[in-house]
């Protein structure tokens, strides 16, 4: 199994990295392609693994994927009924998967769909349950047999009125796709308003030329049921949690990195959070810049859903805070088990205590090389800015998990001055 050998102490990096596509954003547009009739065309793609696993359950449904990796672009097409039984063998690898529930129920509703239990990172509990009662809220009754979530209405799916319980990016997506088709409207309240989530109303809106979608206020969405979907092509937009996750390479090794094709907007709180650190930040509409070649301090925040600080965004900005001078204060608000990189950056001589969903760091303890293992997305980028700042030669393990979110990861770390290779 593969595994990064990372030599440290990285200082002073320098470099520009252009960032792909969101998977965030990538998964719930391909999962919707199963709304439509003909086909659709998604550019400015990231070819990673998760994008990949999702187009290999599409295929597996009955769709064909053609993929360009030199043109970044992804076809979808729809010739034939798809198959209603979304299958173990791939869903366990990647939770994004159950996004593929809401889409063909939406199109399929009078049929019994069957969907197999997701994976992906474990992170504490989900809420998937919050999908289930939305789609029972249009009428779909519901069983779990043999591990399979199995949904079906006999009349099709009516429009109401349903609201998250807690804000959920996959669950908001998952309503969204199945009240395309519902007679009615439905009305989902308490909705996330996640960058990512936006995308996917753009394109579907853009799609059937008419805003069928769309806010009655912050977190309150209408959707009024049309009859199809025939064609559709959209751009994905850039990856918020990549371009952080380079502009926190720049920051750790108090260099300079600019990360290009995002837009600064949806990073606003982590911007602010780094330039109160003493970071110097420079941005216009579609790139940022950061300058770390000063003495940065420590600085406490809370993750909250969007326009908050990113939960995905906590633990690669915990890792830069074990460098820095004083005692900073993490309080996360998302996940239960959000902070699974503290224990491996203490390996490397870190100094974090965990109370309940509070972290206290301890910066400017020195770092050291070790042998380290990667427990989720992006914990396993945390450990890798750890190493990137440690003294002498450092091992992480289980590297695959950064093959679900980062495109070229070793390539682009590489370009900006990191000393790391990949061996088994």
């Amino acid at each position: 199994m593969k595994q990064y050998l990372i030599k440290g102490p990285n200082k002073g990096v320098s470099g520009t990295i252009d960032i792909e596509g969101a998977k965030n954003s990538c998964l719930p547009l391909l999962a919707s392609s199963i709304l439509f009739q003909d086909s659709i065309v998604l550019t400015n793609v990231p070819l990673v693994k998760d994008v990949l696993t999702m187009c290999n359950l599409l295929e597996e449904l009955g769709s064909k994927v053609e993929i360009s990796e030199k043109n970044k672009t992804i076809k979808v097409i729809n010739k034939k009924k798809h198959k209603l039984i979304v299958p173990y063998k791939l869903i366990s690898t990647m939770r994004a998967g159950v996004l593929l529930m809401g889409a063909l129920l939406g199109k399929y509703s009078k049929n019994k769909i069957s969907c197999a239990a997701p994976g992906g990172c474990s992170l504490g509990e989900r809420f998937t349950n919050f999908h289930i009662a939305g789609f029972k809220r249009l009428g779909a009754k519901y069983n779990l047999k043999n591990g399979y979530t199995n949904l079906s209405a006999k009349n099709g799916l009516i429009g109401n009125t349903y609201k998250f319980p807690k804000v959920s990016v996959t669950g908001t997506c998952n309503l969204i796709m199945a009240s395309v088709f519902a007679k009615n409207t439905t009305t989902l309240k308490n909705v996330s308003i996640e960058p990512e989530v936006l995308d996917l109303i753009s394109f579907l809106n853009n799609s059937s030329n008419s805003k069928f979608i769309k806010f009655t206020g912050k977190r309150t969405l209408q959707i009024k049921g049309i009859t199809k979907l025939i064609k559709g092509s959209h751009k994905v937009i850039g990856d918020r949690i990549a371009a952080f996750s380079y502009l926190c390479v720049g920051a750790i090794t108090r260099g300079k990195v600019k990360v290009n094709n995002i837009n600064p907007k949806y990073l606003r709180k982590e911007l602010e959070v780094l330039q109160r650190m003493g970071c110097e930040i420079k941005a216009n509409n579609s790139s940022i810049t950061i300058n770390a070649r000063r003495k940065l301090k420590s600085v406490s925040f809370k993750t909250n859903p969007w326009p908050e600080f990113a939960t995905d965004n906590m633990p690669i900005l915990m890792a830069v805070l074990t460098t820095v001078d004083g005692k900073s204060k993490i309080e996360e608000n998302v996940f239960s088990q959000r902070f699974q990189a503290a224990p491996e950056l203490n390996r490397l001589g870190a100094s974090i205590s965990i109370k309940k969903n509070t972290a206290i760091i301890i910066g400017q303890q020195k770092l050291y090389g070790a042998q380290c293992i990667s427990s989720d997305l992006r914990s396993s980028f945390a450990i890798i800015l750890g190493s990137i700042a440690a003294i002498g030669n450092s091992r992480v393990q289980r590297v695959y998990h950064n093959l679900r979110g980062y495109y070229q990861l070793p390539k682009k770390l590489k370009k900006l001055g990191i000393n790391i290779k990949v061996i088994k």
